[in-house]
């Protein structure tokens, strides 16, 4: 297997990007994890170990299938250490000139349908998409972390996403406590990063996630909350003596808005006081017709707009109109946290996240978190290696694609020159060379 690394220049790059994922197990851990993540790459499908084995895995080396078994579902991977890995990386890919922009957190769970009773932390859940046609799917819950940095595509900038880390949620577990549990560790990593913003849908804005949120000075909110969250007017002063109140008149959604025509939608904005903070925040409130009240949606921002605008703004102080430029902003920049959405279709259909056959709660975050990883690579690898940068602009499943053609190739020539220098090699050998022995030699 050694020679694959020398006269493979994709299998070169491909370890020097895992190395520091390799140098946190053993050595012959690490061989196996090499290969498990440059397999899931190279194959179109992972339907299983069994599948992966036989059509990748086989030929490079002399370990076993239930090594990998083994690996799968005994290895104590250091998961948390993957992870924040993975986090330095995508911070260390962001442009100097990009570096006062802030780093999203986005926080998610998807539902993974699972056939069998017979998997670990398996159970009945409610759909609200209804994927199969009914409102209850039997499978997994699994709770996703991932992070958007800010990177340099040609002259233009975008954010990047990458999935950091995914846990099932066990029997008892609370999808909070997991949600709040990655979170912190993840700013562990980016305690240094001048601004953090934790976006999530209407589910997670409470409980434990909202401490975490005020525990890290570095940390904002910016999410979707509930159409009847409480919502109160800035305190006026009375004049009067004694304690001062806390909070002003109770807002109306409905009527204390002031809302403006933006495109097929109305949208206002103001700065109110709520019960899930102490300190004021800036509420905005969509609605596609007035009077259908079902129809209005509340995003929660606890970074002051104005601030956001000066992030973005070239100008190092904000004009005049920065107050009607900015209020918007963090609807914005609400829109990206639909890029968790786009991560979960691609990991289901393209990278065989649901394909896991592993039983036990361990074994499949080990699955999961081995395809995350896989994935990371063809994103961030354009930005790390200037190799790829020509695919910078791709789709991860172009990007796979591409990588997965040339890693075939290469571990074809380098198994077919090993086949030449070891046997005798002569004028006579290239004329009479039976190309059916190399195939059946390689397989």
């Amino acid at each position: 297997m050694e020679r694959l690394y020398q006269k493979s220049g994709i299998m070169s790059r491909a370890k020097k990007y895992f190395l520091p994922y390799l140098e946190m197990v053993t050595r012959p851990t690490g061989r196996k994890l090499l290969l498990l993540l440059v397999g899931m790459v190279v194959m179109q499908a992972v339907t299983s170990i069994q599948h992966l084995y036989k059509w990748f895995l086989r030929p490079l080396g002399k370990v076993s299938q239930n090594a990998y078994y083994y690996l799968m579902s005994y290895a104590k991977l250091p998961m948390g250490k993957f992870a924040a890995a993975t986090l330095r990386k995508a911070i260390g890919v962001i442009d100097e000139k990009l570096a006062k922009l802030p780093v999203l957190l986005l926080v998610d769970d998807t539902l993974q349908e699972k056939f069998g009773a017979k998997f670990e932390c398996w159970g009945k859940m409610f759909d609200h998409a209804q994927r199969n046609g009914s409102s209850y799917l039997s499978g997994h819950c699994f709770v996703a972390l991932a992070v958007c940095v800010p990177v340099m595509v040609g002259n233009a900038m975008k954010y990047l996403t990458v999935p950091v880390r995914f846990r099932v949620r066990g029997d008892g577990e609370n999808k909070l406590a997991i949600a709040s549990e990655m979170v912190g560790e993840a700013m562990e990593v980016l305690k240094d990063v001048p601004s953090v913003i934790l976006m999530c849908d209407s589910w997670y804005p409470k409980g434990e996630v909202l401490e975490t949120v005020e525990s890290h000075g570095n940390l904002d909110l910016i999410a979707n909350v509930r159409s009847d969250t409480a919502m109160y007017d800035l305190p006026q002063p009375t004049g009067k003596r004694g304690r001062p109140a806390k909070k002003g008149e109770k807002l109306c959604v409905h009527g204390d808005f002031d809302f403006t025509p933006v495109g097929k939608c109305f949208t206002a904005a103001r700065t109110v006081i709520t019960n899930l903070f102490a300190n004021p925040v800036h509420m905005t409130v969509t609605a596609h017709s007035l009077d259908d009240h079902k129809s209005y949606r509340l995003f929660l921002s606890t970074l002051d707009p104005q601030n956001l605008y000066a992030m973005f703004s070239r100008r190092q102080e904000p004009g005049a109109d920065a107050a009607q430029l900015s209020w918007l902003l963090p609807l914005k920049l609400y829109s990206l946290r639909w890029s968790i959405e786009t991560l979960f279709y691609e990991l289901k259909t393209f990278w065989s996240f649901g394909s896991y056959r592993v039983r036990s709660k361990h074994a499949i975050e080990n699955f999961v978190a081995l395809i995350a990883l896989s994935y990371s690579f063809v994103k961030l690898i354009p930005f790390v290696d200037p190799f790829f940068a020509d695919f910078a602009d791709a789709s991860s499943q172009t990007a796979k694609f591409a990588f997965a053609d040339a890693i075939r190739k290469e571990l074809f020539f380098a198994d077919f020159v090993h086949f030449l220098e070891s046997r005798h090699i002569s004028s006579d050998f290239f004329l009479d060379f039976d190309f059916s022995v190399f195939l059946a030699h390689s397989s």
